[in-house]
């Protein structure tokens, strides 16, 4: 297994610690079962979300506020 770990900037509030956050982390795994993007908040440590796509920079705002 592989990981690949890379933050990013942003501007939202997670919605599991209600904290504004800048920038979240984003770990690349590679394991037997493929590619997985794990998005994790860098204020409370919560895992926010897994997938198999990686979500564009423009795009993780509309994802990290419909997750509540």
């Amino acid at each position: 297994m592989k990981k690949e770990i890379e933050q990013i900037s942003l501007k939202v509030i997670c919605p599991f610690c209600n904290k504004s956050i800048s920038e979240i982390w984003i770990a690349k795994i590679d394991s037997v079962i493929g590619i997985r993007y794990a998005y994790i908040c860098c204020k409370c440590d919560h895992l926010l979300k897994i997938s198999k796509e990686r979500i564009s920079d423009s795009s993780i705002n509309s994802f990290i506020t419909i997750q509540e």
